[in-house]
């Protein structure tokens, strides 16, 4: 890959205008472990919904993307945008749920493993990825996002981030988007990769990088938690012809059970608010 920038990643970590964009509009078309009790929610028998455990959903999650999925402050129970909405699928299917906490660069291998059912996770829907992978309606809009520290230099469009140390989580959309500024020489800068945008936000703090490019929605999440300390300075949805990414449930190739009725949980809980519910907990 030709790279018109390079950059190695801080010793402490390894690897991810401004108004929230966090989608709140309705479902246009349908076509280690945390568990919650069952729940009849839906008509479907719990053998006939192409779970590998009848009676058991399981998730691979990367519980470490704020605001979709992270640990509460006890360091053990998992919150956020994607814990809501597992429960809620589970609860409308009838069954129990159990999630795995699974490295982002190894989460798509877990599914094709079949090592969970879906992966509930802030997972882009894209062309390359359909190959390989069902996914659900989408439940989410996002933009690609520049975030900078509030008070400091603003950088208003892409060439601000020419010559800058730009923090990104590997193996995103974040990652792809930045490589490809980089290979058509729209861009040249320093990367520095993190294996958890937590740790891109941290060291945009400490001043070691001068922006984090990444999800809007995750910016929103971080912003709406800590106003005084960063703020989105450039939006995607800024350039000419640009088009919001979607967020869907990945779910194993081929399984049409599985994904009929995720799409008909998803349907239902737009249906009764309950997904404009938790999308408004969680973004500002």
């Amino acid at each position: 890959m030709l790279s018109g920038c390079t950059g190695e990643p801080p010793s402490a970590a390894q690897k991810s205008a401004s108004q929230p964009v966090a989608s709140t509009e309705a479902i246009q078309d349908v076509p280690e472990v945390s568990e919650q009790p069952a729940d009849t929610g839906s008509d479907a028998p719990q053998d006939d919904l192409g779970l590998l455990v009848p009676g058991v959903l399981q998730v691979g999650c990367e519980i470490g993307y704020p605001p979709f999925e992270y640990y509460a402050d006890d360091g053990v129970t998992p919150i956020g945008v994607d814990i809501d909405l597992g429960d809620a699928i589970a609860e409308e299917l009838g069954v129990s749920i159990e999630r795995q906490d699974t490295a982002w660069d190894g989460i798509f291998a877990g599914l094709a493993a079949k090592k969970y059912d879906v992966i509930i996770s802030a997972v882009t829907i894209s062309a390359e990825r359909m190959e390989n992978m069902d996914f659900s309606t989408p439940y989410i809009e996002n933009w690609q996002s520049i975030v900078v520290k509030r008070g400091g230099s603003p950088i208003t469009e892409l060439k601000g981030l020419e010559g800058k140390n730009v923090a990104y989580q590997d193996a995103t959309t974040s990652d792809e988007y930045l490589d490809d500024l980089i290979n058509t020489g729209v861009l040249s800068c320093e990367r520095f990769e993190y294996a958890k945008v937590m740790n891109c936000f941290d060291d945009l703090n400490l001043g070691r990088v001068n922006a984090v490019l990444c999800d809007s929605t995750v910016a929103d999440g971080y912003i709406s938690r800590e106003p005084d300390k960063f703020e989105i300075s450039w939006l995607q949805s800024s350039e000419p012809g640009a088009e919001a990414e979607t967020f869907g449930i990945a779910i194993d190739k081929g399984n049409e059970k599985l994904l009929n009725a995720i799409n008909e949980a998803l349907k239902k809980l737009d249906e009764s608010g309950k997904l404009d519910e938790i999308r408004k907990n969680w973004f500002s």
